[in-house]
């Protein structure tokens, strides 16, 4: 029988995707080859899939990639951002939630290298792979910020009862 989120998920769901979408927005660097820019939106998805799982993972990175690219003024990128952001959030939430260090680090490997690979397809396809191969760097230093992002407020958020995402 299949999971259903409840009402408190859903809350505290909503609330990481906004917080992550207003943080990312805030602190974006554009990148002019690719006519996108590099943000925070891994520490959301970071912190979601390794305190929820899989499927938050999911749900967060999903939207919140979604949700960025339409209010930045990206529309192009929405949809790529949708697939992208929610494969990552959900390979690392597979890895990483409630599993030891090596497989969290795992986790978050392979979630940002789907995220850096995936731009640099989406990139070729909606430019050209000159536009895809320019947004490595930018990728692999948005993972970097979201891991460094992320890892300072797990421990905080672990502390939190009410910030529980599998109850």
């Amino acid at each position: 029988m299949a999971q259903k989120f409840n009402t408190k998920q859903l809350a505290i769901l909503a609330v990481i995707i906004a917080l992550n979408v207003v943080l990312s927005y805030i602190v974006k660097i554009p990148v002019p080859a690719t006519n996108g820019f590099v943000n925070l939106v891994e520490a959301g998805i970071f912190i979601a899939a390794l305190l929820g799982g899989a499927r938050q993972g999911m749900v967060v990175g999903g939207l919140s990639g979604l949700l960025l690219d339409l209010l930045a003024g990206y529309p192009q990128w929405m949809v790529f951002s949708l697939i992208i952001h929610g494969v990552e959030g959900l390979i690392v939430g597979y890895f990483g939630y409630q599993k030891k260090t090596i497989s969290q680090i795992i986790g978050l490997i392979l979630g940002s290298l789907i995220m850096i690979i995936g731009y640099l397809l989406a990139g070729a396809f909606l430019y050209n792979w000159a536009a895809g191969f320019a947004s490595i760097i930018g990728n692999v230093a948005q993972s970097v910020m979201g891991l460094v992002v992320a890892l300072l407020l797990i421990p905080i958020f672990k502390r939190i009862p009410q910030v529980n995402l599998k109850n």
